[in-house]
This record gives structure tokens, sequence and C-alpha cells, in this order.
């Protein structure tokens, strides 16, 4: 009951801000806001049980599966032309396959609304972009103020862990028990996680002609980043750092005096976590158990290269001949693990969508538009990506996977309407500092025209009307 009570409060409280705000803003609170808050099941159908490879093992609507419905019902039109056909294309494969082989138990079931929310948040996401810009307005305020508030609620669960408020998390290293906060994302690594989408999105809005929102990105940022290092988490720390590294390096308008101390102080600062993170490694180089599971999981590609064994059914098909799967860990890759469970078409299909991004971001990279610090956020996200990716399967769970999808989109949609918005070339500087400058032309004849302002953003939104 108390499950229906906070759902239903988060819809009410979802539709006002809809009607007042509209529902770019709606929808951006409410898929930020599943970074942070607890997920509560609405409806579950089957038999409940232990969390297995990319959901839950009963059909479950949660709070973000809602905040996605409600982004398709306010922007239908613009959700729906930001979903590649590949998607659609990958959709369909899968629950031909899932259905051709009878594979419709319940956890199944789970793991293709997964991957259909997965495709859902990228077109929300693109839907968010397109209508903030065609307003004339991108809300990078709003977007970098939630993310603050966010960070800082996990920020004071974390202070909590510290002092001995809340419950923490430990991992062993020899003689040395290591404290991991989590922060209020349940575990150590999830953390990270959020931690690494929520930059994503922030990168850009470091370069806003909005002073306030450039404040609370820089801010947000470095307060991410110090999280992460406290979940001591070696996959995530390290994506973090390069993605904040190759932003300092590839982004607009970045001063060579910022290149370069950003990463120096970054580095005095974050010395006792590294210390404690090369005592971790030291003592489990291979990550534990990580090596006998890729050896299984590679073994069964074998068996089901083509077909896969189905969307969240990795743990029910190799648990029952492994005893560490029938423990309930599937093998710690998120790419081997999709193409296991997906199969090698499948996998084709969801892949091109996302190598399509990083090929129109890698064009847009030495254009010097709008575009170019979302294209450049993207491109330096896709190291750490395939870091997290390559040494854990969290990225598949609940929300993270779907979060990822709608920052992606959120980043690629941003790129194609900022481009059109802002012209062919502008230069890469903060409002402040361009306006700062002083008038071309005799004062009298300044004095003599009407202030004109650059309605840029405006011509672009009835083009978008059009």
């Amino acid at each position: 009951m108390m499950s229906i009570a906070v759902v239903a409060a988060a819809v009410i409280a979802f539709l006002i801000v809809w009607h007042f705000k509209g529902g770019a803003v709606a929808t951006t609170l409410a898929m930020l806001a599943g970074c942070s808050l607890a997920t509560v099941d609405l409806v579950t159908v089957g038999h409940s049980g232990a969390l297995t490879a990319t959901a839950t093992a009963g059909v479950t609507l949660v709070t973000y599966h809602l905040a996605l419905l409600g982004g398709l019902l306010s922007m239908p039109r613009l959700t729906l032309r930001s979903i590649s056909p590949w998607f659609l294309l990958f959709l369909v494969s899968v629950l031909v396959l899932m259905l051709g082989r009878g594979l419709t138990s319940p956890h199944v079931v789970s793991g293709f609304i997964q991957w259909g929310s997965a495709v859902l948040a990228w077109g929300v996401g693109g839907a968010v972009a397109a209508s903030s810009l065609r307003d004339g307005k991108p809300r990078e305020r709003l977007i970098a103020v939630t993310i603050g508030v966010i960070v800082g609620w996990h920020g004071v669960a974390v202070g909590m862990q510290l002092l001995g408020l809340r419950a923490v998390g430990s991992v062993d290293a020899g003689d040395v028990d290591i404290t991991r906060a989590s922060g209020i994302a349940g575990h150590s690594g999830n953390l990270g996680k959020i931690m690494f989408v929520l930059i994503m999105i922030l990168l850009p809005i470091t370069r806003s002609t909005d002073r306030v929102a450039r404040r609370w990105a820089v801010v947000t940022i470095a307060v991410s980043a110090l999280l992460t290092g406290l979940s001591f988490s070696r996959a995530n720390m390290a994506a973090v750092v390069v993605l904040v590294v190759l932003w300092l390096l590839l982004g607009p308008g970045i001063s060579l005096a910022k290149r370069l101390l950003v990463p120096v102080v970054g580095i005095v600062v974050a010395l006792p976590i590294l210390d404690v993170l090369i005592l971790r490694n030291e003592y489990d180089p291979d990550g534990g158990s990580r090596p006998i599971l890729m050896e299984t999981a590679w073994h069964q590609i074998s068996q089901s290269l083509w077909l896969g064994v189905g969307p969240n059914n990795y743990l029910g098909v190799v648990g029952q001949y492994d005893p560490l799967a029938a423990g309930g860990l599937p093998v710690h890759s998120a790419f081997v693990l999709a193409l296991a469970e997906l199969g090698l078409v499948s996998a084709i299909l969801i892949a091109a969508p996302l190598i399509g991004a990083v090929v129109v971001s890698l064009r847009r990279l030495g254009r010097r538009n709008p575009a170019r610090s979302y294209a450049v956020a993207l491109l330096a996200s896709v190291p750490g990506i395939v870091l997290i990716a390559s040494t854990g399967w969290g990225l598949l769970r609940e929300q993270y996977l779907v979060i990822l999808f709608f920052a992606i989109g959120y980043l690629l949609s941003a790129q194609r309407n900022a481009a059109d918005a802002g012209g062919a070339e502008v230069k890469d500087r903060p409002y402040e500092e361009e306006h700062d400058l002083e008038p071309v032309g005799p004062a009298s004849a300044r004095g003599r025209e009407p202030a004109r302002r650059d309605n840029s953003l405006h011509r672009s939104s009835r083009r978008l009307r059009r």
C-alpha cells in the first residue's frame, strides 16, 4: 500500500509540473530523480525472486518506467522521432526470438521490458533536448540545480556513512578492511555509475551562457568525482577520471591554465584514495572469480551464438551447470552478458545506433558551434562506458541502463538541435566573456542603433514547429 501511495504521489507531482512547466521540464526532473530515489515496485506479476542479470525476476513497473511513459505522453512526436529504426528492429528481433522459442517466463519478459525501457529512454532524452531548444531556452540551470540536489543527497548519505550513522559496505584487502561508501545507491559500485552518467550530462553545462548553471555544474562535478572515489570502485573511478580529463583536453573554450591546473589539483586531492585503490588492486588484481565467470560465459556463447539464451535468462540457463551462476553471479562484463543473452544478431542491431552516435559526434568535433560541447561530452564518455561495461554487468541493471540511454539520447539530440539553432560559426566562450568585450564602432553610432538580440534560437524554433 505504501508503494502505491508513493508512486501515486510521484505521478501527481509529474502531472502538476507538466501542466505548469511543460513535458520537457517534468520529464527531465522525473528522470533525474530516478538517479537518487529507491526503486518502488508498483505491480509484480509472477513469482518474485533474487535479482538477476538485467532486471528483476518478475515483471515490474517502477518509478523510472512511469517517468518514461510520462515523457512519451507529453512529447510523443519528438520522442518517436528520436528513436533510431535500428532500435525498433532490435526490439522486434528479440520479441520474435522470445516467442519463437517459448521464452515467456516472467523474468524473460522482464528483461525484454528492460531493453524496451532503455530504447524509450533514448527517445525521451532526445525529446527533452529538442523540446528545450525549440522553446528557445536549453533549461541548463534547471538541469544543473536538479543534478546538484541529487548529488548533494548522495553526499549527505555518504557523510552519515563515514560518521557511522548509516550502514556502509566494505571490501577485504588483505589485512585491511576497506570501508566503501554507497550513498543511497544500495551498493558502492552503483554510486559510481550514477555519478558517471550525471557528469556526462553536466559537462556541456560548464560551457553554458548561464553563469549560475556553470557554477552549479562545476561544483557538482567535483563533488561527484569525490563521492566516486570514496566508493573505492576501481573501474568507476578510472572512468570518471578519463571522462573529465578528455573533456579538459577537448572541451571548447577551456583555457590552457585550467587544462593543466585542474588535473594537478585533482591528483593532489585524490592521493589518499589512490593509495587505497592501489592496495586493493595489489590484493585482488584479477577481480576475484571474474576469470572463471568469463570462461563460463564464452562457453555458453559458443553454444548459442546467434540466438542467445534470451533476455535476463543467463542465470536461468547457465545456472543449470555452473555453481557460480546458480548462486546469482553472471559474467562480469556487460558486453559479454548482452551477447550471451541476446545473441549476435540482436547484439549487432542494438550496437548499430550506439556506434552511429559516436560517428556523428566525431563529425561535429572539429566544428566551432554550440553542438561541439555536446559532441565532446558524448565522445569523452565512450572510454569510461567501455571500461565500466567491460569490468562489470551493473550497467545492464534496472535504472542504470535506462538512465545511461537517456543521457546518450539527450547528448546526441542536443548536438543536432544546437547545430541548427546556433548558426554556422560561434566563439567558444561563455556569454559573459563574449559580451564583456568592448563594442566596435563610434559611440555616437552605437547610441543611435537600437539594441539587437540574437534570435537564432527563435528562428530555429519556427523551423522545428514546421
